[in-house]
């Protein structure tokens, strides 16, 4: 217990000096960019099954075979 709390402690200092280094806003940029490009990715991927249900189908079947020939592979070895 003692050395989660040195580590959240040693954290808090680190983000403590970063946000006095550069700033909240410049801080909590790259989480921003990471969560909206987050939620664009599914809403790209449903755009694109809606338009074209079949090559999305044909995709989906490829990337399945593609797993299970990687898991069939890797019991043989």
């Amino acid at each position: 217990m003692p050395g989660r709390l040195w580590s959240l402690g040693v954290f808090l200092v680190a983000l403590g000096i970063a946000a006095y280094a550069v700033g909240w806003d410049a801080l909590l940029w790259v989480p921003r960019v990471v969560l909206d490009s987050l939620i664009w990715v599914p809403s790209a991927i449903l755009d694109a099954v809606s338009t074209s249900p079949a090559t999305f189908g044909v995709i989906t079947l490829g990337v399945v075979l593609m797993v299970f020939a990687r898991m069939k592979g890797r019991r043989r070895d």
